[in-house]
Formats: structure tokens, C-alpha cells, sequence
């Protein structure tokens, strides 16, 4: 068991925990540097293979790398391995290589969740054309969907938050969706979802995409829709699969049609 004064240190400090005699551990500001900024950077949360070697190109190797640099010269180096729009990466891993975590740690999570959300920044040169974003946009959707179900909530609203920029220009924007009955299926919030997008995307390359569904309702209230969740869980991963097969055949929309679960 990790414990920690933030959620990141609790995380972190489980992975001690796993290797320590007793299986506990507790990672604090006072051991920080001791225990954490030694570890090599892949042993970061957060931080996988694509991220090292990015990380390696940029001349650092371990946590303690990030937590002893300058904020202003990590968002630096960041740019310049990563492109104009990483500082969203870059302040996430500074803060989390110094332990820092905005979030508060909370108990009773059903009386406190007010949405579920979820959402990712992007490399803006990557994410030009619509058929690349759809296939974000639904990964996000079939997230946030998951995530609600096993909180047993459901969404009345529908929300988009979209970030856009062309390398000198940049466009923020956030739109929602009222839907006609609360909703936790994920062809439902994806089809509200993605007619979002489409209606107010200027067209302009994506750095950041997130979705969240708010007014929740307890899903007891309507459980007759969600007696089948094995079903609805193969749908996701048959969108999923879908999306993915157009984008990589090229196919200019294809994914519009796979938010129907009919047509699977």
C-alpha cells in the first residue's frame, strides 16, 4: 500500500510499497529526493516508451532530471523535441517529478463527482484532418463512458472543450449538448460528441481534445437500459475498431457511421 499527501506520491509510493517487506510505503516531500528523483524516468507515472525517448532526446534520464529544472527551461525543451503546443505536457510531468497534484484526495467519490471527464493533448501537426481526430474524439467518449458506468452515474450534458492551432494561431472553445434522456451508452454520447465537433471545428489542426458528461443521475433510476453492459462494452470495442480500420484505409467520414450500433 503507497501513501502519500497527494495523489500522484500515493500512486508513486505503491510502487515501493510492491518491493518493500511489509508491502507499505510512504513517499512525502521529505523523502522525495531521496526515494523518487533517483528512479530512472520510464518509472514515472504517467511516462511511457514513446515519452522516454523523447525524454532521452532531450537530454533527460532520470525523475530528478525534470524535478530540479527550471519550469520555464523544461517547457523549453519540451518545444523543441515535442512542437508549440506540449506546456500542458510539460507542467503535467514537472509536477508530477516534484509530487505536485492540484486535486485533493477525497472520500465518498459518489457524493462528489459532479462530471465525468476526460480528455488529451495533442500534437497539432498530427491531428489535421477529421478522420484522425474522430478516432481520438471516440477513444475519449468510450473513456468517460466506462468511467461513469463504474461510478453508476449517467449525463444529462454533453460537453466538448477544444483547443485548435495552426502553429501561429491558436482558437479555444467548449460547447454542449443536452440530451434527450441521461445517458452513460456510448453511441449515444459519442453521436452528441461528435455533432459537436463537426458544427463548430474551424477546421484548424487539434492540440487538445477533452469530453465530459455532467448533470449526472444515479444510473438505479433507469437500470433497465444498462442490463446488458457486456453488449455494450463489444460495441465500444467494435466503434473502436471500426474508427481505426477507416482512418487507416483513408476513408474520407467513415466514422460517423459506426456512432450506430445498428449498423455493426
Amino acid at each position: 500500500m503507497g501513501i502519500g499527501p497527494t495523489k500522484i506520491l500515493a500512486k508513486m509510493a505503491n510502487n515501493f510499497a510492491k518491493k518493500r517487506e511489509g508491502g507499505i510505503f510512504k513517499l512525502d516531500f521529505d523523502n522525495l529526493d531521496q526515494e523518487l528523483w533517483p528512479l530512472p524516468i520510464h518509472e514515472m507515472f504517467m511516462v511511457a516508451g514513446r515519452m522516454t525517448r523523447n525524454f532521452y532526446r532531450m537530454g533527460i534520464s532520470t525523475i530528478g532530471d525534470i524535478a530540479r529544472m527550471d519550469l520555464g527551461e523544461f517547457k523549453r525543451r519540451m518545444r523543441t523535441t515535442m512542437g508549440k503546443q506540449s506546456d500542458i505536457q510539460a507542467e503535467y510531468y514537472w509536477q508530477t517529478a516534484r509530487g505536485i497534484d492540484p486535486s485533493p484526495v477525497v472520500t465518498g467519490i459518489r457524493h462528489q463527482i459532479k462530471s465525468v471527464g476526460h480528455g488529451k493533448a495533442l500534437r497539432w501537426n498530427l491531428y489535421t484532418r477529421l478522420t484522425e481526430i474522430e478516432v481520438v474524439l471516440l477513444e475519449l467518449v468510450i473513456e468517460v463512458c466506462q468511467r461513469a458506468r463504474r461510478y453508476r452515474y449517467m449525463g444529462s450534458v454533453v460537453s466538448i472543450v477544444v483547443s485548435e492551432t495552426d502553429g501561429n494561431k491558436s482558437n479555444s472553445y467548449s460547447r454542449q449538448m443536452t440530451l434527450p434522456e441521461p445517458s452513460a451508452l456510448t453511441h449515444e454520447v459519442a453521436a452528441a460528441a461528435y455533432r459537436l465537433f463537426v458544427d463548430n471545428w474551424t477546421g484548424m489542426p487539434v492540440s487538445r481534445l477533452a469530453i465530459s458528461i455532467s448533470q449526472l443521475t444515479d444510473d438505479s433510476v433507469m437500470q433497465l437500459r444498462y442490463s446488458t453492459t457486456g453488449s455494450e462494452r463489444i460495441t465500444e470495442n467494435l466503434l473502436l475498431i471500426k474508427s481505426k480500420l477507416a482512418l487507416a484505409a483513408g476513408h474520407s467520414s467513415a466514422l460517423p457511421h459506426c456512432w450506430n450500433p445498428e449498423l455493426l
